[in-house]
């Protein structure tokens, strides 16, 4: 009988059989690898969708005419699972339009907020004559003001535009507003450039209450007090909502300013409302910002603005 002989693989055959098993092994790590990353960018981008969706709910929910912004159970839902829907909704007549007061040359509003967020009364009337200058069509020149020579200077070309802002953000590009940003770098929330132009007593801040008006802090404070209800938050069911200005009477007799040019700053209702929609899917967050004007009954609302982030 032939005995059949087993020959152990050389040294370099071994090696050889070794490298492939390595290499057969990396590959299919790595298949493994890539397949998982695929099914974890397919759930992450299924999460940014459904989150878009939820937000999207949102507005719609917030551009009714019906749905008011202490409508809080309808606009802040918890649908389980990590997944849940936050809504604001405020007038932009809680800000103040900046292209209506410098088309106005108001100056008051705007030199009572600056300093009132910490500007010195000079710093306050520069930077007010260079917002104007910015807007005024070259018609003139403010006292300190600044126009394309010190733009040039300053290294900022285009510049003034002698146009209305277009954004809340354009007003950064006006030489000055780091002044501003120093001292108070939230100054972007009291300014719109949507709206009449007035000022609504139902849903602004202390500190825009205080720049059109001119009251003092404890006056204004009355008025915050008055708006918020019993359990002294907005917005909630028990707020008031001052339905007209002769409401204000006590307060508005103690500014100092002609009750006339009070009626042209302040209103009770605003015609434009901004949404802020925020829709939430675990760690993945899709905020919808829309502002829009409000039409009569059976007409659909003109959006303004419409940002995504």
């Amino acid at each position: 009988m032939n005995r059949i002989h087993f020959r152990p693989p050389s040294g370099a055959a071994l090696l050889l059989v070794l490298w492939a098993i390595a290499v057969v092994s990396f590959v299919v790590v790595w298949v493994a690898g890539m397949v998982d990353l695929e099914l974890q960018n397919g759930a992450a981008s299924a999460s940014r969708f459904k989150a878009r969706q939820i937000a999207l709910t949102g507005i719609a929910l917030g551009i009714h005419p019906h749905v008011k912004r202490d409508d809080s159970e309808l606009l802040n839902q918890n649908f389980g699972n990590g997944e849940r829907l936050r809504v604001s909704i405020r007038g932009e007549g809680a800000r103040l339009n900046i292209n209506d007061l410098l088309t106005r040359q108001d100056r008051v509003p705007l030199k009572n907020l600056f300093i009132l967020w910490g500007l010195s009364n000079d710093e306050a009337d520069v930077l007010i004559d260079r917002l104007i200058d910015w807007v005024d069509n070259d018609i003139g020149r403010q006292p300190n003001g600044a126009e394309e020579a010190e733009y040039f200077a300053a290294g900022i070309p285009d510049a003034p535009a002698n146009r209305l802002f277009r954004s809340v953000d354009e007003m950064n590009r006006v030489l000055g507003m780091e002044m501003l940003t120093r001292v108070h770098p939230t100054w972007r929330d009291a300014f719109t450039i949507f709206g009449d132009g007035k000022v609504d007593v139902n849903e602004a801040s202390a500190d825009v209450l205080h720049a059109v008006t001119g009251l003092d802090a404890e006056m204004v404070e009355g008025i915050l007090r008055q708006r918020a209800g019993g359990d002294g938050a907005e917005p909630t069911d028990d707020d008031f909502h001052f339905e007209n200005l002769t409401q204000l009477a006590g307060w508005l007799q103690a500014s100092g300013l002609p009750p006339e040019q009070l009626t042209a700053r302040l209103s009770t209702e605003s015609p434009v409302k901004r949404i802020d929609s925020l829709g939430y899917v675990g760690e993945f967050v899709h905020r919808i910002s829309v502002v829009a004007s409000s039409k009569s009954a059976g007409k659909p609302s003109e959006y303004l603005l419409w940002e995504e982030q």
